[in-house]
């Protein structure tokens, strides 16, 4: 004698399956990749902040003095704020160069300063009060017997922000800013 399975048959549960699973599966899918787009600029604005960093760095008040000749000439660049923001937009790659905000001020000793820990931040064109972006500041340690001259070194502080659309969702724009930091080397 045979025996007939008694399981019913599950016409359209398939469908009504999928009608579920694959729109979440969609939604998740592109989630992830518009996280990881987003991570990729975020990416992409912290490096630039460390290149231009870097190279404000080693184009101060140094490389100013020693090349004045080929600066008033125009075959070196006068390297002013201008000049780096228009450095940093040439090295962004795949960005919409006018959502770019960057900043470029450098951290000294305040002038007449009896302390190490008495620094300001001035604005890499304000020659006068960043001491023609000069590597090092210097100060006079008074509490030495006999006092003596210090130097510290002058930092280049670089901050990129970036307003960045993910275009979906309607999710509007997010901000992303990376800053770096980077001791004047010449």
């Amino acid at each position: 004698m045979l025996c007939k399975p008694t399981d019913r048959k599950r016409s359209g549960t398939t469908a009504v399956e999928a009608t579920i699973v694959l729109p979440v599966t969609f939604f998740l899918l592109l989630g992830i990749l518009i996280g990881a787009m987003g991570i990729f600029r975020y990416q992409e604005v912290a490096h630039l902040s460390r290149e231009v960093a870097r190279y404000a760095a080693v184009h101060g008040g140094q490389y100013a003095k020693q090349n004045a000749a080929a600066i008033a000439a125009g075959t070196l660049p006068n390297v002013d704020e201008d000049y780096l923001i228009n450095y940093a937009k040439s090295k962004a790659i795949g960005m919409d160069t006018s959502q770019l905000q960057i900043n470029v001020t450098m951290t000294v000793l305040t002038p007449g300063t009896s302390s190490s820990t008495d620094t300001e931040t001035v604005d890499w064109d304000n020659t006068t009060q960043n001491q023609d972006r000069s590597p090092y500041s210097a100060w006079t340690n008074s509490n030495t017997t006999p006092a003596s001259n210090v130097q510290l070194e002058n930092m280049v502080i670089v901050t990129i922000t970036y307003t960045w659309s993910p275009g979906l969702f309607g999710l509007g724009t997010i901000n992303l800013t990376s800053t770096a930091v980077m001791p004047m080397s010449y």
